[in-house]
Protein backbone atom coordinates (compact mmCIF):
# COMPACT_ATOMS: atom_id res chain seq x y z
CA UNK A 1 0.00 0.00 0.00
CA UNK A 2 2.88 2.44 0.74
CA UNK A 3 4.47 1.43 -1.87
CA UNK A 4 1.98 2.37 -4.42
CA UNK A 5 1.25 5.68 -2.78
CA UNK A 6 4.97 6.54 -3.28
CA UNK A 7 4.58 5.35 -7.23
CA UNK A 8 1.11 8.23 -7.32
CA UNK A 9 3.17 11.01 -6.10
CA UNK A 10 6.87 10.08 -7.95
CA UNK A 11 4.81 10.20 -11.03
CA UNK A 12 3.01 13.38 -9.89
CA UNK A 13 6.89 14.93 -8.73
CA UNK A 14 7.75 13.74 -12.48
CA UNK A 15 4.63 15.42 -14.24
CA UNK A 16 5.53 18.76 -12.54
CA UNK A 17 9.20 19.12 -12.96
CA UNK A 18 9.94 18.10 -16.39
CA UNK A 19 8.05 17.83 -20.10
CA UNK A 20 7.82 13.95 -21.01
CA UNK A 21 6.32 12.70 -24.24
CA UNK A 22 4.53 9.75 -21.84
CA UNK A 23 4.10 11.91 -19.03
CA UNK A 24 3.01 14.53 -20.37
CA UNK A 25 -0.36 12.72 -21.35
CA UNK A 26 -1.14 12.63 -17.70
CA UNK A 27 -3.37 15.65 -16.36
CA UNK A 28 -1.93 17.50 -13.77
CA UNK A 29 -4.50 16.58 -11.27
CA UNK A 30 -4.97 12.89 -10.82
CA UNK A 31 -8.71 11.62 -10.53
CA UNK A 32 -8.53 10.62 -6.86
CA UNK A 33 -11.27 8.26 -7.58
CA UNK A 34 -9.00 5.82 -9.22
CA UNK A 35 -6.97 6.03 -6.13
CA UNK A 36 -10.26 5.21 -3.88
CA UNK A 37 -11.07 2.07 -6.02
CA UNK A 38 -7.41 0.72 -5.82
CA UNK A 39 -7.47 0.85 -2.42
CA UNK A 40 -10.57 -1.05 -2.03
CA UNK A 41 -9.14 -3.90 -4.25
CA UNK A 42 -6.42 -3.80 -1.88
CA UNK A 43 -8.19 -4.11 1.73
CA UNK A 44 -10.49 -6.51 -0.03
CA UNK A 45 -7.84 -9.01 -1.24
CA UNK A 46 -6.28 -7.80 2.57
CA UNK A 47 -9.27 -9.55 4.18
CA UNK A 48 -9.51 -12.34 1.99
CA UNK A 49 -6.70 -13.82 3.83
CA UNK A 50 -5.01 -15.49 0.51
CA UNK A 51 -2.16 -17.50 0.20
CA UNK A 52 0.97 -15.38 0.08
CA UNK A 53 1.88 -16.17 -3.47
CA UNK A 54 -1.56 -15.73 -4.66
CA UNK A 55 -1.54 -12.60 -2.49
CA UNK A 56 1.66 -11.04 -3.93
CA UNK A 57 0.55 -11.86 -7.39
CA UNK A 58 -2.86 -9.86 -6.86
CA UNK A 59 -0.96 -7.01 -5.17
CA UNK A 60 1.14 -6.92 -8.29
CA UNK A 61 -1.53 -7.04 -10.48
CA UNK A 62 -3.02 -4.20 -8.23
CA UNK A 63 0.26 -1.96 -8.97
CA UNK A 64 0.08 -2.58 -12.61
CA UNK A 65 -3.29 -1.69 -12.63
CA UNK A 66 -2.32 1.45 -11.02
CA UNK A 67 0.05 2.30 -13.44
CA UNK A 68 -1.68 1.73 -16.30
CA UNK A 69 -4.42 3.87 -14.65
CA UNK A 70 -2.36 7.02 -14.40
CA UNK A 71 -0.62 6.61 -17.53
CA UNK A 72 -4.03 6.63 -19.50
CA UNK A 73 -4.17 9.54 -21.62
CA UNK A 74 -7.20 11.20 -20.05
CA UNK A 75 -9.12 14.14 -21.60
CA UNK A 76 -7.28 17.38 -19.59
CA UNK A 77 -9.98 19.75 -17.87
CA UNK A 78 -10.62 23.58 -18.74
CA UNK A 79 -7.82 25.75 -17.84
CA UNK A 80 -10.56 27.59 -15.83
CA UNK A 81 -11.92 24.75 -13.87
CA UNK A 82 -8.46 23.95 -13.05
CA UNK A 83 -7.70 24.32 -8.96
CA UNK A 84 -5.64 27.01 -8.69
CA UNK A 85 -2.09 27.04 -6.81
CA UNK A 86 -2.08 26.03 -2.80
CA UNK A 87 0.30 29.27 -2.74
CA UNK A 88 -2.28 31.52 -4.39
CA UNK A 89 -5.35 30.13 -2.32
CA UNK A 90 -3.83 30.66 0.29
CA UNK A 91 -2.19 34.25 -0.09
CA UNK A 92 -5.67 34.95 -2.00
CA UNK A 93 -4.27 36.78 -4.83
CA UNK A 94 -4.57 35.54 -8.60
CA UNK A 95 -1.54 34.95 -10.33
CA UNK A 96 -1.31 34.52 -14.43
CA UNK A 97 0.60 32.41 -16.12
CA UNK A 98 3.01 34.40 -18.76
CA UNK A 99 1.88 32.69 -22.25
CA UNK A 100 4.53 30.30 -24.11
CA UNK A 101 5.18 31.34 -27.57
CA UNK A 102 6.33 28.23 -29.45
CA UNK A 103 8.89 28.93 -31.91
CA UNK A 104 8.48 27.50 -35.53
CA UNK A 105 11.14 24.48 -36.37
CA UNK A 106 13.63 25.45 -38.92
CA UNK A 107 12.74 22.96 -42.18
CA UNK A 108 15.02 20.47 -42.83
CA UNK A 109 18.52 21.05 -44.58
CA UNK A 110 17.23 18.87 -47.50
CA UNK A 111 13.49 20.18 -47.94
CA UNK A 112 13.23 23.19 -49.84
CA UNK A 113 11.92 26.65 -48.13
CA UNK A 114 8.38 27.05 -48.99
CA UNK A 115 7.88 30.17 -51.48
CA UNK A 116 6.24 33.25 -49.36
CA UNK A 117 2.90 34.18 -49.41
CA UNK A 118 2.23 37.54 -50.50
CA UNK A 119 -0.37 38.97 -48.44
CA UNK A 120 -2.00 41.65 -50.79
CA UNK A 121 -3.08 44.91 -48.66
CA UNK A 122 -7.27 45.03 -48.74
CA UNK A 123 -8.31 47.77 -50.98
CA UNK A 124 -9.39 51.17 -49.40
CA UNK A 125 -12.82 51.56 -48.92
CA UNK A 126 -13.49 54.53 -51.05
CA UNK A 127 -14.07 57.92 -48.57
CA UNK A 128 -17.90 58.18 -47.98
CA UNK A 129 -19.69 61.07 -49.93
CA UNK A 130 -20.63 64.27 -47.88
CA UNK A 131 -24.11 63.95 -46.32
CA UNK A 132 -26.52 65.91 -47.54
CA UNK A 133 -27.59 69.53 -47.30
CA UNK A 134 -30.01 69.75 -44.81
CA UNK A 135 -33.82 70.05 -46.24
CA UNK A 136 -35.53 73.76 -45.66
CA UNK A 137 -38.88 73.21 -44.01
CA UNK A 138 -41.39 74.33 -46.76
CA UNK A 139 -42.66 77.65 -46.37
CA UNK A 140 -46.27 78.30 -45.24
CA UNK A 141 -48.06 80.79 -47.37
CA UNK A 142 -49.72 83.36 -45.68
CA UNK A 143 -52.75 82.88 -44.64
CA UNK A 144 -55.40 85.35 -45.57
CA UNK A 145 -57.58 87.20 -43.25
CA UNK A 146 -60.71 84.91 -43.87
CA UNK A 147 -58.46 82.05 -43.10
CA UNK A 148 -56.94 83.76 -40.28
CA UNK A 149 -60.69 84.57 -38.93
CA UNK A 150 -61.65 80.88 -39.29
CA UNK A 151 -58.72 79.27 -37.64
CA UNK A 152 -59.32 82.03 -34.29
CA UNK A 153 -63.24 80.97 -33.98
CA UNK A 154 -62.08 77.13 -34.00
CA UNK A 155 -59.50 77.72 -31.58
CA UNK A 156 -62.51 79.73 -29.80
CA UNK A 157 -64.95 76.77 -30.05
CA UNK A 158 -62.78 74.16 -27.96
CA UNK A 159 -61.54 77.06 -25.66
CA UNK A 160 -63.64 80.18 -25.07
CA UNK A 161 -61.51 82.06 -22.81
CA UNK A 162 -58.23 81.47 -24.45
CA UNK A 163 -56.94 85.14 -25.19
CA UNK A 164 -54.46 84.97 -28.02
CA UNK A 165 -57.04 83.63 -30.41
CA UNK A 166 -59.35 85.93 -28.91
CA UNK A 167 -56.77 89.06 -29.61
CA UNK A 168 -56.37 87.73 -33.06
CA UNK A 169 -59.98 87.73 -34.07
CA UNK A 170 -60.22 91.29 -32.81
CA UNK A 171 -57.19 92.60 -34.48
CA UNK A 172 -58.56 90.94 -37.96
CA UNK A 173 -61.76 92.32 -37.96
CA UNK A 174 -60.21 95.89 -36.98
CA UNK A 175 -58.13 95.22 -40.45
CA UNK A 176 -60.97 94.34 -42.69
CA UNK A 177 -62.55 97.49 -41.38
CA UNK A 178 -65.52 95.56 -38.71
CA UNK A 179 -64.49 98.33 -36.01
CA UNK A 180 -67.49 97.29 -33.72
CA UNK A 181 -66.53 93.63 -33.94
CA UNK A 182 -63.46 94.25 -32.78
CA UNK A 183 -64.31 96.06 -30.14
CA UNK A 184 -66.45 93.30 -28.88
CA UNK A 185 -64.09 90.83 -29.56
CA UNK A 186 -61.69 92.95 -27.10
CA UNK A 187 -63.93 93.55 -24.52
CA UNK A 188 -65.28 89.95 -24.81
CA UNK A 189 -60.81 88.96 -23.98
CA UNK A 190 -60.68 91.63 -20.90
CA UNK A 191 -63.79 89.59 -19.13
CA UNK A 192 -61.48 86.67 -19.05
CA UNK A 193 -58.53 88.23 -18.87
CA UNK A 194 -58.43 92.44 -17.44
CA UNK A 195 -54.84 92.44 -16.39
CA UNK A 196 -53.43 91.90 -19.78
CA UNK A 197 -52.32 95.26 -20.75
CA UNK A 198 -51.98 94.35 -24.95
CA UNK A 199 -55.63 93.93 -24.62
CA UNK A 200 -56.47 97.30 -23.25
CA UNK A 201 -53.92 98.72 -25.90
CA UNK A 202 -55.92 97.08 -28.71
CA UNK A 203 -59.23 98.10 -27.35
CA UNK A 204 -58.14 101.93 -26.96
CA UNK A 205 -56.92 101.83 -30.66
CA UNK A 206 -60.13 100.70 -31.81
CA UNK A 207 -61.99 103.32 -30.15
CA UNK A 208 -59.53 105.82 -31.71
CA UNK A 209 -61.17 104.76 -34.43
CA UNK A 210 -64.56 105.51 -33.49
CA UNK A 211 -63.41 108.89 -32.41
CA UNK A 212 -64.28 107.71 -28.83
CA UNK A 213 -60.84 109.75 -27.51
CA UNK A 214 -62.80 109.72 -23.76
CA UNK A 215 -62.57 105.47 -23.85
CA UNK A 216 -60.01 105.35 -25.46
CA UNK A 217 -58.21 107.60 -23.02
CA UNK A 218 -59.06 105.18 -20.40
CA UNK A 219 -58.38 101.89 -22.08
CA UNK A 220 -54.44 103.34 -23.24
CA UNK A 221 -53.64 104.73 -19.71
CA UNK A 222 -54.76 101.25 -18.18
CA UNK A 223 -52.43 99.42 -20.69
CA UNK A 224 -49.51 102.05 -19.50
CA UNK A 225 -50.25 101.46 -15.65
CA UNK A 226 -49.98 97.17 -16.38
CA UNK A 227 -47.31 97.35 -18.37
CA UNK A 228 -45.16 101.29 -18.82
CA UNK A 229 -43.16 99.80 -21.50
CA UNK A 230 -45.73 99.88 -24.14
CA UNK A 231 -44.47 102.23 -26.41
CA UNK A 232 -47.65 102.16 -28.63
CA UNK A 233 -49.41 102.65 -26.12
CA UNK A 234 -47.83 106.66 -25.46
CA UNK A 235 -47.93 107.47 -28.78
CA UNK A 236 -51.53 106.90 -29.28
CA UNK A 237 -51.61 109.03 -26.14
CA UNK A 238 -50.06 111.64 -27.73
CA UNK A 239 -52.17 111.79 -30.72
CA UNK A 240 -55.01 112.24 -28.83
CA UNK A 241 -53.91 114.92 -26.38
CA UNK A 242 -52.83 116.40 -29.77
CA UNK A 243 -56.15 115.86 -30.99
CA UNK A 244 -57.96 117.37 -27.73
CA UNK A 245 -55.85 120.30 -27.66
CA UNK A 246 -53.41 119.39 -24.84
CA UNK A 247 -50.25 120.58 -26.21
CA UNK A 248 -47.98 119.79 -23.71
CA UNK A 249 -49.46 116.50 -22.21
CA UNK A 250 -48.95 115.37 -25.86
CA UNK A 251 -45.30 116.12 -26.22
CA UNK A 252 -44.80 114.66 -22.80
CA UNK A 253 -46.19 111.48 -24.06
CA UNK A 254 -44.49 111.49 -27.65
CA UNK A 255 -40.98 111.70 -25.60
CA UNK A 256 -41.96 109.22 -23.57
CA UNK A 257 -42.58 106.62 -26.29
CA UNK A 258 -39.49 108.41 -28.08
CA UNK A 259 -37.20 107.51 -24.88
CA UNK A 260 -38.57 103.67 -25.08
CA UNK A 261 -37.61 103.29 -28.94
CA UNK A 262 -35.36 106.39 -29.63
CA UNK A 263 -35.57 104.76 -33.33
CA UNK A 264 -39.44 105.43 -34.28
CA UNK A 265 -39.58 107.56 -37.07
CA UNK A 266 -43.19 108.59 -36.84
CA UNK A 267 -42.73 109.86 -33.26
CA UNK A 268 -40.31 111.75 -34.28
CA UNK A 269 -42.13 113.32 -36.75
CA UNK A 270 -45.65 113.93 -34.73
CA UNK A 271 -43.45 115.21 -32.05
CA UNK A 272 -41.90 118.12 -35.10
CA UNK A 273 -45.33 118.82 -35.75
CA UNK A 274 -46.38 119.65 -31.90
CA UNK A 275 -43.66 121.22 -31.11
CA UNK A 276 -44.11 123.44 -34.55
CA UNK A 277 -47.73 124.19 -32.51
CA UNK A 278 -46.27 125.49 -29.61
CA UNK A 279 -43.37 127.87 -31.37
CA UNK A 280 -40.46 125.71 -30.83
CA UNK A 281 -39.14 125.85 -34.11
CA UNK A 282 -35.43 124.87 -33.65
CA UNK A 283 -36.79 121.79 -31.68
CA UNK A 284 -39.23 121.04 -34.19
CA UNK A 285 -36.63 120.91 -36.68
CA UNK A 286 -34.42 118.34 -35.21
CA UNK A 287 -37.29 116.00 -34.61
CA UNK A 288 -38.36 116.44 -38.95
CA UNK A 289 -35.04 115.89 -39.61
CA UNK A 290 -34.76 112.65 -37.36
CA UNK A 291 -37.72 111.38 -39.22
CA UNK A 292 -36.41 112.51 -42.55
CA UNK A 293 -33.56 111.04 -42.33
CA UNK A 294 -35.66 107.49 -41.22
CA UNK A 295 -36.88 107.81 -44.69
CA UNK A 296 -40.03 109.40 -43.85
CA UNK A 297 -41.97 110.90 -46.68
CA UNK A 298 -44.11 113.37 -44.46
CA UNK A 299 -41.19 114.59 -42.57
CA UNK A 300 -39.27 114.79 -45.58
CA UNK A 301 -41.78 117.32 -46.93
CA UNK A 302 -42.77 119.52 -43.80
CA UNK A 303 -38.49 119.39 -43.64
CA UNK A 304 -38.35 121.35 -46.81
CA UNK A 305 -40.92 123.83 -46.15
CA UNK A 306 -38.84 124.22 -43.01
CA UNK A 307 -35.47 125.44 -45.14
CA UNK A 308 -37.56 127.08 -47.66
CA UNK A 309 -39.18 129.36 -45.65
CA UNK A 310 -36.24 129.39 -42.76
CA UNK A 311 -37.96 128.37 -39.86
CA UNK A 312 -35.90 126.72 -37.23
CA UNK A 313 -32.82 125.95 -39.44
CA UNK A 314 -31.60 128.22 -41.87
CA UNK A 315 -33.10 129.30 -45.19
CA UNK A 316 -31.17 127.08 -48.28
CA UNK A 317 -33.86 126.81 -51.16
CA UNK A 318 -31.13 123.87 -52.34
CA UNK A 319 -31.60 121.78 -49.11
CA UNK A 320 -35.63 122.47 -50.09
CA UNK A 321 -34.85 120.89 -53.22
CA UNK A 322 -32.78 118.02 -52.01
CA UNK A 323 -36.04 117.02 -49.28
CA UNK A 324 -39.22 118.04 -51.92
CA UNK A 325 -37.06 115.65 -54.31
CA UNK A 326 -36.69 112.62 -51.67
CA UNK A 327 -40.65 112.81 -50.67
CA UNK A 328 -41.89 112.87 -54.51
CA UNK A 329 -39.52 109.59 -55.51
CA UNK A 330 -41.82 108.33 -52.88
CA UNK A 331 -45.08 109.37 -54.66
CA UNK A 332 -45.96 111.72 -51.78
CA UNK A 333 -48.45 114.45 -53.84
CA UNK A 334 -47.73 117.88 -51.59
CA UNK A 335 -44.20 117.56 -52.76
CA UNK A 336 -44.46 117.35 -56.24
CA UNK A 337 -47.04 120.48 -55.67
CA UNK A 338 -44.01 121.89 -53.85
CA UNK A 339 -41.49 121.16 -56.96
CA UNK A 340 -43.72 122.42 -59.70
CA UNK A 341 -44.56 125.88 -58.12
CA UNK A 342 -40.68 126.10 -57.36
CA UNK A 343 -40.05 125.21 -61.25
CA UNK A 344 -42.41 127.41 -62.67
CA UNK A 345 -40.87 130.10 -60.98
CA UNK A 346 -37.77 129.33 -62.64
CA UNK A 347 -38.93 128.91 -65.81
CA UNK A 348 -39.49 132.37 -66.20
CA UNK A 349 -37.78 133.80 -68.70
CA UNK A 350 -36.71 137.66 -70.11
CA UNK A 351 -38.16 140.96 -68.49
CA UNK A 352 -41.15 139.09 -66.35
CA UNK A 353 -37.86 137.04 -64.78
CA UNK A 354 -37.62 138.03 -61.45
CA UNK A 355 -35.55 138.25 -58.11
CA UNK A 356 -37.01 135.38 -56.74
CA UNK A 357 -36.82 133.37 -60.14
CA UNK A 358 -33.28 133.85 -61.12
CA UNK A 359 -32.82 132.49 -57.16
CA UNK A 360 -35.08 129.85 -58.04
CA UNK A 361 -33.20 128.78 -61.08
CA UNK A 362 -30.26 129.04 -59.44
CA UNK A 363 -30.94 126.78 -56.61
CA UNK A 364 -31.99 124.08 -59.08
CA UNK A 365 -28.36 124.19 -61.14
CA UNK A 366 -27.01 124.00 -57.83
CA UNK A 367 -28.85 121.02 -56.87
CA UNK A 368 -27.75 119.27 -59.90
CA UNK A 369 -23.98 120.46 -59.23
CA UNK A 370 -24.30 118.36 -55.94
CA UNK A 371 -25.22 114.71 -57.29
CA UNK A 372 -21.68 114.75 -58.40
CA UNK A 373 -21.12 114.32 -54.92
CA UNK A 374 -23.05 111.37 -54.42
CA UNK A 375 -20.70 109.65 -57.14
CA UNK A 376 -17.01 110.20 -56.07
CA UNK A 377 -15.60 107.87 -58.47
CA UNK A 378 -16.72 110.02 -61.58
CA UNK A 379 -14.57 112.47 -63.37
CA UNK A 380 -16.56 115.79 -64.82
CA UNK A 381 -14.82 116.04 -68.06
CA UNK A 382 -16.55 118.77 -69.43
CA UNK A 383 -18.75 120.68 -67.98
CA UNK A 384 -21.67 120.26 -70.23
CA UNK A 385 -22.14 116.87 -68.76
CA UNK A 386 -24.60 115.89 -66.08
CA UNK A 387 -23.84 112.96 -63.56
CA UNK A 388 -26.87 110.93 -65.85
CA UNK A 389 -25.14 110.97 -69.20
CA UNK A 390 -21.41 110.42 -67.57
CA UNK A 391 -22.98 107.00 -66.33
CA UNK A 392 -24.78 106.49 -69.48
CA UNK A 393 -21.23 106.88 -71.48
CA UNK A 394 -19.99 104.16 -69.10
CA UNK A 395 -22.42 101.98 -68.91
CA UNK A 396 -24.08 102.13 -66.06
CA UNK A 397 -27.43 102.25 -67.42
CA UNK A 398 -29.30 101.04 -64.14
CA UNK A 399 -28.02 104.23 -62.57
CA UNK A 400 -27.86 106.80 -65.03
CA UNK A 401 -31.41 106.43 -65.49
CA UNK A 402 -33.10 107.67 -62.04
CA UNK A 403 -29.91 109.91 -61.89
CA UNK A 404 -31.01 111.30 -65.07
CA UNK A 405 -34.76 111.66 -64.02
CA UNK A 406 -33.39 113.89 -60.92
CA UNK A 407 -31.23 116.28 -62.99
CA UNK A 408 -34.39 116.51 -65.46
CA UNK A 409 -37.04 117.59 -63.12
CA UNK A 410 -34.41 119.79 -61.98
CA UNK A 411 -34.70 122.11 -65.28
CA UNK A 412 -31.44 120.23 -66.88
CA UNK A 413 -31.66 120.98 -69.96
CA UNK A 414 -28.53 118.08 -71.15
CA UNK A 415 -30.72 115.75 -69.37
CA UNK A 416 -34.07 116.42 -70.58
CA UNK A 417 -32.66 116.40 -74.11
CA UNK A 418 -30.98 113.11 -73.49
CA UNK A 419 -34.36 111.60 -71.95
CA UNK A 420 -36.15 112.58 -75.32
CA UNK A 421 -33.88 110.77 -77.45
CA UNK A 422 -33.98 107.73 -75.35
CA UNK A 423 -37.77 107.67 -75.54
CA UNK A 424 -37.75 108.20 -79.25
CA UNK A 425 -34.39 105.44 -79.99
CA UNK A 426 -34.32 103.33 -76.83
CA UNK A 427 -30.73 102.52 -75.90
CA UNK A 428 -28.59 99.66 -77.96
CA UNK A 429 -30.79 97.00 -77.03
CA UNK A 430 -30.47 97.76 -72.71
CA UNK A 431 -33.67 99.65 -73.05
CA UNK A 432 -36.62 99.77 -75.67
CA UNK A 433 -37.55 102.54 -77.16
CA UNK A 434 -41.45 104.42 -76.07
CA UNK A 435 -40.93 103.69 -72.69
CA UNK A 436 -44.04 104.68 -70.70
CA UNK A 437 -42.33 106.08 -67.27
CA UNK A 438 -40.39 108.69 -70.36
CA UNK A 439 -43.70 109.16 -71.88
CA UNK A 440 -45.24 110.63 -68.09
CA UNK A 441 -42.38 112.49 -67.45
CA UNK A 442 -42.85 114.43 -70.17
CA UNK A 443 -46.30 114.82 -69.79
CA UNK A 444 -45.84 115.69 -66.06
CA UNK A 445 -43.26 118.40 -66.32
CA UNK A 446 -45.51 119.98 -69.70
CA UNK A 447 -48.16 119.98 -67.30
CA UNK A 448 -45.78 122.53 -65.08
CA UNK A 449 -45.67 124.89 -68.09
CA UNK A 450 -42.02 123.40 -69.22
CA UNK A 451 -42.03 124.28 -73.00
CA UNK A 452 -39.05 121.70 -73.81
CA UNK A 453 -41.72 118.98 -72.55
CA UNK A 454 -44.04 120.72 -74.67
CA UNK A 455 -42.36 120.76 -78.07
CA UNK A 456 -40.90 117.41 -77.49
CA UNK A 457 -44.85 115.89 -76.87
CA UNK A 458 -45.66 117.64 -79.82
CA UNK A 459 -43.17 115.89 -82.39
CA UNK A 460 -44.12 112.77 -80.80
CA UNK A 461 -47.48 112.93 -81.11
CA UNK A 462 -47.41 114.60 -84.48
CA UNK A 463 -45.57 111.82 -85.50
CA UNK A 464 -46.87 108.85 -83.91
CA UNK A 465 -43.95 107.77 -81.98
CA UNK A 466 -45.12 105.00 -79.63
CA UNK A 467 -48.80 105.55 -79.87
CA UNK A 468 -51.55 106.74 -82.40
CA UNK A 469 -50.71 110.36 -84.18
CA UNK A 470 -52.64 113.07 -83.14
CA UNK A 471 -52.17 116.11 -84.62
CA UNK A 472 -54.22 117.97 -83.02
CA UNK A 473 -52.90 116.71 -79.72
CA UNK A 474 -49.78 118.12 -81.02
CA UNK A 475 -50.85 121.50 -81.90
CA UNK A 476 -52.26 122.06 -78.39
CA UNK A 477 -48.89 121.63 -77.06
CA UNK A 478 -47.62 124.05 -79.65
CA UNK A 479 -49.86 127.16 -78.08
CA UNK A 480 -48.32 130.25 -76.61
CA UNK A 481 -45.18 129.24 -77.75
CA UNK A 482 -43.30 131.10 -80.04
CA UNK A 483 -43.81 131.17 -83.81
CA UNK A 484 -40.32 130.22 -84.76
CA UNK A 485 -40.71 127.29 -82.61
CA UNK A 486 -43.86 126.42 -83.61
CA UNK A 487 -42.97 126.43 -87.40
CA UNK A 488 -40.06 124.40 -86.72
CA UNK A 489 -41.39 121.92 -85.01
CA UNK A 490 -44.27 121.25 -87.82
CA UNK A 491 -41.93 121.64 -90.61
CA UNK A 492 -40.14 119.07 -88.73
CA UNK A 493 -43.47 116.75 -88.47
CA UNK A 494 -44.15 117.13 -92.13
CA UNK A 495 -40.81 116.10 -93.64
CA UNK A 496 -41.84 112.49 -91.88
CA UNK A 497 -44.78 110.72 -92.43
CA UNK A 498 -46.56 109.57 -89.35
CA UNK A 499 -45.85 106.03 -88.67
CA UNK A 500 -49.18 103.92 -88.44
Amino acid sequence: MLNCVRLVARVDFIRRSAPHPVIDRVPREIPWKFLVIYVYIVGYLLRGALPAPMWLQRVAVGRWFLIATVALPLPSLPADAQEEPASAAATGTVQAETPVTETPAAPPADQAPQEAIRVEPLPSEPPAPPPPPPIAPPVQPLLTPLEILVKARQALHIEPDAQEPRLTLGRTLFQMGDTDGAIDEYRTALRFHPTVAQAHLDLGTALMAKQDWRTAMTELQEAVRLDPTLVQAHYSMGTIQYTRGNIQSAIKAYQEALRLKPDFAEAHYRLGLVLKVAGKEKDAAQELEAAALAGLAKAQYFLGNAYRSGQGVEKSQIMAITWWAQAFEQGLPEAAQALTQLRRLAAVKGNLQTKQSKAAAEAFRNYCDQIWLDFPDLDRDQPTETVGTTLLKQGRTAEALPVLLREAYALNEIAHATLVQLYEQGLDGQLPPHGQWLLSYLESTAADGAVPSRMALARIYGKGLGLAPDQARAKSYLKGLPKDDVKRILDDVAAEPPKP
